[in-house]
């Protein structure tokens, strides 16, 4: 098989895009647009049932639900041409040599390919899955195949050589590739983790392994679970290598990397490591629950750590060759994930505490809760600490792209939690003052109000004093600019990523031929201090070394 033209390389049959059209153009484009998505919904439903009936073994193909058969022959008879009609309209040269360049097209492709490869994925992933176990689907066989060609017939349009879009190219493979991820890295959980469970079953006779709770050998759910792993890891494969998804540098892109390495993964792993953690706990610590109930989780919270783990190194080496702020980006939001884990487990923990006063910590329904917000705290927390490294110098800290929007962001979600959180408490104090008839006691209806409101306030403090701190720290600059020309050598990434959140200016960059160095950060920031022109000419690095002079010159409005 031929490999196809990436979409994701603008090099390749892709000409130069031309202006589209807006006023009663996007009218049409929005409406044709529309209609052929619900029409091939539409006739894919239709087609799907009529398939079905045929693929069910033993069922007459008429005289069964007669409802059924005349809504599936109206939806495949009626809407199928309809779509072929609406798809000829939108697919002729005239419309596509004005449509290819607008907004439109490529949003069309990506989601109707998206909500294709979703449907036909689970529903072939799970009849294979449920033929190993013995039951036949026919309905999921049928619904599969047909999504499957609906799939296949946009991927085919968006790498037409004439046709396909010149915006927004590479959306579609970095979504198909990231939904191939996801339906993988479940199935080799649940794959994973039920082997572990059997493993352990089959050692002390102390854990169910599930499947023999259903009347199945235990390889059987292993072995869906690998179908799952195997067709959802093939789907990333193909995106992320064959069609280059591992390369495309768009900003679409970077944002899905992030979310990867920087939340999805880490807190996949985090969720893990944290359950096995409080089982651990409870096993030596909680005699309160047989030892069957406790630790009937702990083959899954093994195989999500691992696999977690698995998936957030290589996709934190992929960010490594990304641009200075993508890597920022990645661990203030991993930073922030760390963060917000080990104060749910402070706040979850002092919670247990005040309930001890109240009654013993031996009392059930108090350990579980003090060890899980203790297991939160010790997993989060040195996480947060290696990230985040609070003893970095406030010099080093201000250059670092995207730190001041995230320690504000941080101050402000965790001072409105605390405001809330004090109004919930304000309320059950005069609740209970009022209600001298009630039967709890207000240390209990309080402590989880407080337990939430001692976290938040550490945090917001906590950062609102770094936010001050690095405000001293960093070169005082105006902030009147509004546009700053940089022409500078080497990489300057960085170094406009600072200039862009230290001023709040719009920064063009012209590269020099000459040199492949420019002044360092804080000379640059420097250099533009007290300077309230409208539009700046900055010259950075006119010599051979990065502690060159830096120019600043003021143009004209």
């Amino acid at each position: 098989m031929s490999t196809p033209t990436s979409p994701i390389d603008p090099a390749g049959a892709n000409p130069a895009p031309v202006t589209a059209q807006g006023g009663v153009q996007t009218v049409r484009r929005l409406t044709l647009y529309l209609l052929l998505f619900v029409m091939v919904v539409i006739a894919a439903i239709g087609l799907s049932g009529l398939l079905a009936r045929l693929f069910d073994v033993g069922r007459a193909v008429v005289n069964d639900d007669t409802i059924g058969l005349a809504q599936s022959l109206a939806f495949t008879f009626i809407a199928g041409p309809l779509a072929a009609v609406v798809w000829w309209l939108v697919w002729r040269g005239a419309a596509m040599h004005r449509d290819r360049s607008s907004l439109a097209w490529p949003i069309y492709l990506a989601l109707a390919s998206t909500v294709a490869l979703v449907v036909w994925a689970g529903q072939l992933f799970a009849w294979a899955a449920e033929g190993i176990a013995g039951r036949w689907m026919p309905a999921e066989l049928a619904t599969g195949i047909v999504w499957a060609l609906v799939w296949l017939w946009h991927v085919w349009m968006w790498n037409h050589s004439k046709n396909s879009p010149t915006r927004l190219i590479g959306v579609a493979p970095v979504i198909a590739s990231l939904i191939g991820l996801v339906l993988g890295v479940g199935g080799a959980v649940m794959a994973l983790g039920m082997l572990l469970s059997s493993t352990l079953d089959a050692l002390g006779g102390i854990a169910g392994s599930g499947a023999v709770s259903i009347g199945l050998p235990w390889w059987v759910p292993v072995l869906q679970g690998l179908v799952w792993t195997v067709g959802g890891g093939a789907l990333w494969w193909w995106h992320w290598f064959r069609v280059g998804v591992h390369t495309d540098r768009s900003g679409f892109s970077n944002v899905v990397l992030v979310i990867i390495a920087g939340f999805g993964s880490l807190a996949l792993c985090l969720f893990g490591v944290a359950t096995t953690l409080f089982i651990v706990l409870r096993i030596f610590l909680d005699p309160s629950d047989p030892i069957v109930v406790i630790i009937q989780p702990l083959g899954n919270a093994i195989a999500a750590a691992l696999i977690g783990a698995v998936v957030f190194v290589y996709h934190r080496r992929a960010v490594a060759d990304r641009p200075a702020p993508v890597r920022s980006a990645t661990t203030l939001v991993s930073a922030g994930l760390t963060l917000a884990v080990a104060a749910s487990g402070f706040g979850v923990t002092v919670n247990a505490l005040l309930a001890g006063l109240a009654s013993p910590i031996v009392d059930t329904g108090i350990r579980p809760l003090l060890f899980g917000g203790i297991s939160a705290l010790l997993v989060a927390g040195p996480v947060w600490w290696l990230l985040w490294r609070p003893g970095t110098p406030a010099s080093q800290r201000v250059s670092t792209p995207g730190r001041r929007v995230y320690l504000v962001v941080i101050f402000g979600v965790s001072a409105v939690v605390a405001l809330i959180t004090l109004l919930v408490i304000g309320f059950q104090l005069f609740a209970s003052a009022l209600d001298v008839g009630s039967g709890s006691s207000l240390l209990d209806q309080i402590r989880q109000a407080l337990g939430l409101l001692a976290a938040t306030v550490l945090v917001a403090v906590y950062h609102f004093a770094l936010w001050r701190a690095d405000r001293a720290a960093a070169p005082s600059v105006a902030r009147a600019i509004e546009h700053i020309t940089l022409v500078a050598g080497g990489d300057t990434t960085e170094l406009a990523g600072a200039i862009r959140e230290a001023t709040g200016a719009k920064v063009t960059v012209l590269r020099v031929a000459e040199s492949d160095t420019h002044s360092s950060v804080d000379a640059v920031l420097a250099a533009l201090g007290g300077v309230t022109a409208g539009r700046v000419l900055l010259i950075s690095g006119a010599g051979s070394s990065p502690t060159a002079e830096v120019q600043v010159i003021r143009l004209a409005d």
